[in-house]
């Protein structure tokens, strides 16, 4: 968020302040999600199909250091570094994650809803899950460059700051392991006319995948 006074100075490092949320209308720059699984379908009357799938996915996320709220501690005011609050919104850099390879699943259903002659309408929905944690973050910016793999963070009241001293080290307690919850949902239509071998169609196909940061 935006410091209320000059990006560097230590004079407010320990008043709580209300601050822009920067992240607000950011986008990602790149989303990237790579699935493989098994297919398994129940054909009920040759015209519809209840199926799920099951697998493994993995992911690639990279947004402006905004579109996460990156802050960060320039100086310090008095002695006293329990209470020191971050005064600078670090905004021109890039943040980077690669998630693990983790189990994945789907269900859903399809089937034909209206037949004549040699012409077929047919519907499908179909809802994903997975649960990756975070196996690397890279933080590019002008104050910091830096790496971290499998890391962790705090949740809840925990993760409000000022954080404890041991954030970020090997001697950290009460913290979790970075996960990310990612759901799809798709809907579709299409419509195909049977010619001799050939089997031409057009269609439209709606989705919709939320990833929430844990």
């Amino acid at each position: 968020a935006t410091p209320t006074q000059a990006s560097g100075t230590a004079s407010n490092t320990n008043t709580a302040a209300d601050r822009t949320n920067l992240a607000y209308g950011k986008h990602l720059q790149d989303a990237e999600w790579f699935t493989n699984a098994a297919f398994l379908a129940l054909n009920i009357w040759d015209r519809f199909d209840i199926f799920c799938t099951l697998g493994a996915a993995n992911g690639y996320f990279k947004a402006g250091s905004a579109a996460f709220n990156l802050v960060g501690l320039i100086g310090v005011a008095g002695s006293d570094l329990n209470n020191q609050l971050p005064n600078v919104a670090i905004t021109q850099g890039v943040v980077e994650f690669y998630t693990d390879t983790t189990f994945s699943w789907s269900v859903g259903a399809r089937g034909a809803l209206w037949e004549c002659g040699c012409a077929t309408l047919g519907a499908e929905f179909q809802y994903a899950q997975s649960n990756p944690k975070i196996e690397m973050l890279n933080v590019t910016s002008s104050p910091a460059q830096f790496v971290i793999h499998k890391p962790r963070g705090y949740k809840g009241t925990s993760s409000n700051f000022p954080l404890p001293l041991t954030a970020g080290t090997d001697t950290a307690t009460d913290t979790k392991s970075a996960t990310l919850k990612y759901h799809e949902w798709q809907v579709g239509l299409a419509l195909s006319y049977r010619l001799n071998m050939l089997v031409p169609y057009i269609g439209v196909n709606w989705s919709r995948a939320t990833y929430d940061a844990d």
